[in-house]
């Protein structure tokens, strides 16, 4: 059953880490483009803090879930360390960075945090094949 779970949540950690990105990159364009849609959409603040409450718990449980299995701490670690700068980039990026600096920093983090993800979902398979 937590190899399951583990599974089902690494894959979907990596697909919010591609929103994450798609967003990083896309909103800064959108706005750009369509002055009017920037200002009916109140800012990027709250997308940003509801994805830190979605991946921060989906990281957690995902990345505990796998290690239960594998054994491979150093993943959690890798897990955290993109955790970490997403909650950086996510917290003070708006107020102190230059946009592109937000960008780069959240875009970043999110790759680091997918890769942690990849390397759990693959290690938690290669050890349970039969699933």
């Amino acid at each position: 059953m937590p190899t399951l779970v583990s599974r089902f949540i690494d894959q979907i950690a990596i697909g919010l880490s591609a929103v994450c990105i798609i967003h990083c990159l896309a909103v800064p364009f959108v706005i750009a483009l369509l002055p009017v849609a920037a200002a009916s959409m109140g800012g990027n603040s709250h997308f940003h803090e509801f994805m830190l409450w979605v991946i921060i718990p989906t990281s957690l449980v995902g990345l505990g879930l796998g290690v239960r299995i594998h054994r491979q701490y150093m993943l959690p670690l890798i897990g955290a360390a993109g955790l970490g700068i997403i909650i950086v980039a996510a917290l003070w990026g708006h107020d102190v960075w230059h946009w592109w600096y937000e960008i780069g920093l959240s875009s970043a983090g999110s790759l680091v945090l997918a890769f942690a993800h990849w390397r759990n979902f693959s290690e938690v398979r290669r050890h349970h094949q039969h699933l």
